[in-house]
């Protein structure tokens, strides 16, 4: 939270906002078009946001890299949508379709976990289940760029146990963080997030490097970019506030608070036409359905 009272955009909250549509597109190799396709078939379940557009969860990032490979495959998002239902059902409790790999071989939906490969129609397991997978890799929290897999299920568990610890105990959530870039430095949502409850606990300068890390990995990381021009506004210097905020706008030019923000700074620097036309910016993007 900025010294003003504002909210800071929560990355790490489990069942609100993580990505927009636009993001989660481009993590998960997709297009747009294609993940609301995903959505239509009902097994993506965003939420929808105060001004009722998609916000996806990390978990539906998960499932959607967990099928990438059927998408690949051209296997329609309704068939996909009854393939996961299927393997739901298979699955023990308390596991989710995140945590095997899915791979189509010729018309036939194969499952790999660890060193287990079966048919997910018959449940027959397959000899030669020592072979590497071609799918890609499901785990990970940002790009797939190498590490054992055993690493990158423990740096997922450790990322969760910060998302579980952040409203009872931030010091935690933040070690859990730690943990998980330990053990996955390229994991932009928790660099984020430890950015942000440093920002909340008064750590400006730790605050500033985690975000600047985050965007080092991803410059499209809005999230990130965002909290560094509030982070500007909370060192009370609105010039380079202002100049972070339209950083945030090349990355989403569609992002009404910034929009806002924007408006209130340039009202305090004397700008007013510019105000005016961040105001109207922001009031057209309110009113999007």
């Amino acid at each position: 939270m900025s010294a003003d009272g504002t909210t800071f955009p929560r990355l790490g909250k489990v069942a609100g906002r993580v990505f927009t549509t636009r993001e989660i597109a481009r993590l998960s190799r997709l297009t747009p078009q294609r993940v609301r396709r995903c959505v239509r078939a009902g097994f993506l379940a965003p939420s929808r946001g105060s001004r009722r557009r998609f916000e996806y969860s990390l978990r539906d990032l998960l499932v959607l890299r967990a099928t990438r490979a059927l998408l690949e495959a051209k296997l329609g998002p309704r068939r996909i949508a009854a393939v996961i239902a299927g393997l739901r059902k298979t699955l023990p409790d308390g596991r989710d379709v995140s945590s095997v790999r899915l791979t189509v071989e010729g018309d036939e939906v194969i499952v790999a976990e660890g060193r287990r490969r079966w048919r997910l129609g018959s449940g027959q397991l397959l000899l030669g289940f020592d072979r590497p997978s071609a799918a890609p890799r499901v785990q990970r929290l940002s790009e797939d760029q190498g590490g054992e897999e055993e690493d990158d299920r423990a740096a997922y568990r450790a990322f969760t146990r910060g998302l579980a610890l952040e409203p009872i105990a931030p010091e935690e959530a933040k070690e859990a963080y730690r943990a998980a870039l330990r053990l996955d430095p390229t994991a932009v949502p928790a660099l984020v997030n430890l950015g942000r409850l440093e920002h909340v606990s008064g750590d400006l300068d730790a605050a500033e490097e985690h975000y600047r890390a985050a965007l080092g990995l991803d410059d499209t990381e809005r999230t990130a970019a965002f909290n560094l021009a509030l982070l500007a506004e909370d060192r009370r210097q609105p010039r380079l506030a202002v100049q972070r905020y339209l950083r945030v706008l090349e990355i989403d030019p569609d992002h009404a608070d910034t929009h806002h923000r924007l408006a209130r700074l340039y009202s305090r620097l004397g700008r007013r036409e510019a105000a005016r036309r961040h105001t109207r910016l922001y009031r057209t993007l309110a009113r999007r359905p």
